[in-house]
């Protein structure tokens, strides 16, 4: 629900500015190359991974365990505001960014236990686990270098490259199990089913990071005043302390490894708008 009011407010913004101006200004492409600044609003959806050595150890671990596990995406929001300035005359632009957005990743594990029991009859027994982490971020994009290419005079393309800097002022991390046990005897039948919930504020969490840096590498498409941008986003802080502790990745003891590092990997999908 927050995303999407955060989206709403973001859509609403910059149908208000996009309004201030005529339909015959906002199809025309803002004055890209004429060494001034050019501002610009972006919003859109955040799809954020994680990637590093600990992906790997994580993996391990359920294969050792019979665990079948999986990472995949949680989706958040991005929202920035900022400028482009060329160099003189020329498609070639230097920006800065200022914005919120999101971080973390999700994990799914589930393992079944399916065989026959002593009392003769059977024992179903399934075990889920379910993870999810979200920071939410202030960003500061210090610098952007891109180029803007110009075609059929209202449209151009925009590769850009830049840095950026974070910090989580807010954030979960949830953990939700599930027990399903069936069995089947001769003396009777039980089927019980219990689910445990666990949450932690980041701020309690002494093993974070709860700072990141990194880079950006994008592309997009302008048509007039309007914007549509692909960004990827690799931090270089890894999300937790301890990745060269060694940790168990299976039942004997002599199975250990790194337990390594975890970095946010991120792909924003935004709209944005020049005025």
């Amino acid at each position: 629900m927050k995303h999407l009011i955060c989206l709403l407010t973001a859509s609403v913004v910059l149908s208000a500015t996009a309004e201030a101006k005529s339909i015959g200004e906002q199809i025309e492409l803002p004055a890209f190359n004429s060494g001034k600044a050019i501002w610009l609003i972006r919003a859109g959806a955040s799809f954020n991974t994680v990637s590093g050595s600990n992906v790997e150890t994580q993996r391990i671990k359920w294969e050792n365990t019979d665990y079948n596990g999986s990472f995949s995406c949680n989706t958040g929001y991005d929202f920035t505001i900022g400028f482009n300035k060329s160099f003189g005359n020329n498609p070639l632009y230097w920006g800065m960014e200022l914005g919120l957005g999101t971080r973390g990743y999700t994990t799914s594990a589930e393992h079944t236990y399916d065989k026959g029991n002593s009392f003769g009859g059977n024992d179903y027994i399934r075990n889920t686990s379910d993870e999810t982490f979200t920071c939410y971020s202030a960003r500061f994009s210090p610098f952007t270098i891109g180029y803007k290419y110009t075609f059929l005079s209202r449209m151009a393309a925009d590769v850009h490259i830049g840095a950026f800097a974070s910090y989580d002022f807010a954030g979960r991390y949830n953990i939700h199990t599930t027990r399903h046990w069936v069995t089947s005897s001769n003396y009777g039948n039980k089927n019980d089913f219990s689910e445990e919930t666990h949450k932690y504020k980041i701020s309690d969490m002494d093993n974070m990071h709860k700072y990141d840096a990194g880079f950006n590498l994008g592309i997009g498409y302008w048509y007039g005043h309007f914007n549509i941008d692909f960004t990827w986003q690799r931090g270089c802080i890894p999300l937790f302390k301890g990745g060269d502790e060694e940790v168990s990745v299976g039942n004997k003891k002599s199975q250990k490894r790194q337990r390594g590092d975890f970095f946010a990997n991120n792909f924003e999908l935004r709209i944005g708008y020049a005025f």
